[in-house]
């Protein structure tokens, strides 16, 4: 019996990227446009909510203040306006401390607690500007809340009409 030689041959298959099953029957051209065209979506909807707060420079700007030894105060109460509130600084004697309380637009009351601060020379503390842009399209109250045990807590909030 005589044998043959066996020479192998082996044969260039095409290499199919991962997204093969994606994109068949689609050119590059059209791919690419559409990968274009989603990018622009997702950047406009990432960047969309940071205009929504934004000032068009005529607004009227307000600083209003309040201090307190126990309980709850207005600091913003403000009905059929608009505009947006800029920041908050807070400053306690002795063990004060203290919750701000916003009220957007009638909507349910969010709370941040605003107690710590840097202590100044004399051991009183500051929580210095804390920046915000909270936008209000009808309503803003902001109350202060004393949750401390001695002491004076007192807060500022800088905001503006539309």
């Amino acid at each position: 019996m005589e044998s043959k030689p066996l020479t192998l041959t082996s044969r260039k298959h095409r290499q199919r990227s991962r997204l093969q099953p994606f994109l068949e029957g689609e050119n590059r051209m059209k791919t690419n446009s559409k990968l274009v065209s989603l990018s622009i979506l997702l950047f406009l909807f990432l960047s969309a909510s940071s205009t929504f707060a934004a000032d068009d420079g005529n607004t009227k700007p307000r600083l209003s203040s309040s201090a307190i030894f126990s309980g709850t105060a207005d600091i913003v109460n403000q009905s059929s306006v608009s505009g947006n509130v800029k920041g908050v600084s807070c400053s306690y004697i002795n063990s004060a401390q203290a919750n701000l309380i916003f009220t957007v637009n009638g909507a349910a009351a969010q709370t941040i607690d605003m107690s710590g601060g840097v202590p100044d020379v004399n051991g009183d503390r500051h929580t210095g500007w804390v920046p915000m842009n909270i936008r209000f399209t009808s309503s803003i109250r902001v109350q202060i809340q004393y949750t401390g045990f001695s002491g004076q807590a007192g807060c500022t909030v800088s905001w503006a009409l539309d």
